[in-house]
């Protein structure tokens, strides 16, 4: 009897954003590689007997070579598994070149994941890599030798460590024919900031470990999360409203998707960046909701979390916070609501985020991450 065809889904994906010139040139510049060994790692939320990258050169203005790509198990810190340790190759060969604005799918690896350890993906880069694409805020720590190709070893001296993604932007596993995926789609709050790193416990990561613990058909959960972003204007990375189709619809196997974008804009509202309005975030709210229903999604809207003890907080930027979340809770736009802002706010002062749960009044700890989590009802996927 013939094997089934594989039942590829992206079990990891991460948003890429390009080095920046300008005012943001020192803080998004980005590093450039060469003849220097990249260990990235990452947790895919679905099980599966194999998987595949997939490289993207999309903000490069060269093409970009790797000399060597290689996947392995994490055992802890920068260390794999040797026995776990497999060569990646791409079109039959062990190297490969992705032109500028372009991505690579590698073939099929023979390497079991089972949603609960971290993958490490080691790029080998001979010659000089240019301008990055990358996402600027991971999870986990990113390792970077002075010199070498160390793709295959079990452990090597660590020049630089950063949290960044550099290339990597999904990984996708052979999943069970009836797994699914939930997209978060947000900003830093979503992407991980204020977690503690390599632990897994960012709201999502947390939201997608009660939904393996539940049992019953898998679901993924996909961080769509960057950094700085936000919903109307280019600035950490393209707007959320325009690289939504990207990040969310373009992606295999996602059924709904939990939005909570929006700070940003509030936050930087003002004479130097451009004031913005609650009508105006709202607008775009709606926009996205019409564009994932027009693709069968499911559209959960998350509650704005409060910022008071961060230099975002303003009376004026405080009202447009509560307008969106009023529109949020009682407008019925969304095909549910999840309370993020009910979880963490402090009762006794609802302008601010409860002290044990946040690390600056803006971005909630590990602890908050988990409230958050623990917000979100389960049943939206029965």
């Amino acid at each position: 009897m013939p094997l089934p065809p594989p039942f590829w889904l992206p079990a990891f994906t991460a948003p890429m954003h390009p080095s920046a010139s300008g005012a943001r040139a020192a803080e998004l510049a980005g590093p450039s590689f060469r003849a220097q060994t990249v260990r990235m790692f990452v947790r895919p939320t679905l099980a599966g007997p194999r998987l595949r990258l997939v490289l993207s050169n999309q903000y490069g203005t060269q093409p970009l070579r790797l000399e060597a790509v290689r996947v392995a198990l994490r055992v802890s810190g920068i260390t794999i598994d040797p026995a776990t340790v497999r060569e990646v190759r791409f079109a039959g060969a062990a190297s490969v070149s992705i032109p500028p604005g372009r991505t690579a799918v590698s073939e099929a690896v023979e390497l079991a994941v089972d949603g609960q350890r971290d993958v490490a993906v080691s790029l080998y880069f001979l010659e000089r890599s240019g301008a990055v694409t990358w996402h600027l805020q991971g999870a986990n720590s990113t390792y970077v030798s002075a010199s070498g190709d160390h793709t295959a070893a079990r452990t090597f001296e660590s020049a630089l460590t950063t949290r960044s993604l550099y290339f990597l932007t999904a990984l996708h596993v052979d999943a069970a024919h009836d797994a699914s995926l939930v997209a978060t789609f947000g900003d830093s709050i979503t992407d991980g900031a204020g977690s503690t790193v390599d632990t897994g416990r960012s709201w999502p990561a947390r939201l997608a470990q009660r939904l393996a613990a539940r049992g019953g058909k898998p679901v993924g959960v996909l961080n769509a999360g960057l950094s700085g972003n936000r919903l109307l204007k280019d600035d950490y990375g393209p707007k959320g409203s325009q690289r939504f189709e990207r990040d969310v619809l373009a992606q295999r196997g996602v059924k709904a998707v939990i939005l909570l974008e929006g700070i940003n804009d509030i936050g930087r509202s003002g004479p130097a960046s451009g004031a913005v309005t609650a009508a105006q975030i709202i607008q775009g709210y709606e926009q996205l909701i019409q564009r994932a229903r027009a693709k069968g999604l499911k559209v959960y809207g998350g509650t704005l979390t409060p910022m008071q003890g961060h230099p975002y907080f303003t009376p004026e930027h405080e009202a447009l916070r509560e307008a969106v979340n009023q529109w949020i809770r009682g407008a019925g736009g969304f095909d549910a609501v999840i309370d993020f802002e009910a979880a963490v706010r402090d009762p006794a002062n609802p302008d601010a985020i409860r002290k044990e749960l946040t690390v600056e009044g803006l971005h909630p700890n590990d602890a908050g991450a988990e409230r958050m989590a623990n917000a979100i009802d389960l049943r939206l996927w029965e």
